[in-house]
């Protein structure tokens, strides 16, 4: 079983056991937490009714991504900068479906 869930404008495919990277949320390592809203939920090719499910996620822990270099450069000036960002995301474990 599965469920598509909506979390800071992303949707994302959640099946128990599965860890998925969200955008930062603030949460704390152990914590349990509860996602939605739930926009499908699907079991044995079966689609049921999403407002009497609920995703239950517990937070693993903050990680980084990977990281993103940026180039700018001026012509005939010899102006040259480097920028980089590593986007930092909540690892979630998800527990239970139903």
């Amino acid at each position: 079983m599965y469920a598509i869930i909506n979390v800071g404008g992303k949707q994302y495919k959640a099946e128990e056991g599965k860890r998925i990277k969200l955008d930062i949320q603030g949460k704390s390592a152990g914590e349990e937490v509860v996602l939605n809203p739930i926009l499908f939920f699907g079991a044995d090719g079966k689609i049921s009714d999403v407002s009497k499910i609920k995703v239950l996620a517990k937070v693993v822990g903050d990680v980084k991504g990977k990281k993103v270099i940026a180039f700018k450069k001026r012509p005939k000036k010899g102006y040259k900068k480097t920028i980089g960002h590593r986007q930092k995301y909540t690892e979630v474990e998800i527990v239970k479906i139903g």
